[in-house]
């Protein structure tokens, strides 16, 4: 029998191209370039006002309702506008 694909804190199925994402992400986060931090600054100026932010007491980190990301994180995805689930981020 065939196990489903794993799932996000969100509920939503992580393929593949999510795994790359994420890693690529938690690089760029460890070690931004200028252009990179300059961009996650405006994502994150824009999930500051978001009614999809949580702060998840037992991790002590904000995540995005929406999708379930660590939002410290999220804002490092080289996917551009459109890794916000929300479509927030067209700046």
């Amino acid at each position: 029998m065939r196990r489903g694909a794993p799932r996000c804190s969100g509920g939503y199925e992580m393929n593949i191209p999510d795994l790359l994402e994420i890693a690529v992400a938690w690089k760029r986060a460890a070690r931004p370039t200028d252009e990179e931090q300059e961009k996650a600054d405006a994502r994150v100026s824009i999930c500051n006002g978001c009614e999809h932010k949580a702060f998840r007491e037992f991790l002590h980190i904000y995540v995005c309702d929406a999708c379930g990301c660590p939002l410290n994180k999220k804002i490092y995805s080289p996917r551009g506008p459109e890794a916000c689930p929300k479509n927030k981020w067209h700046i």
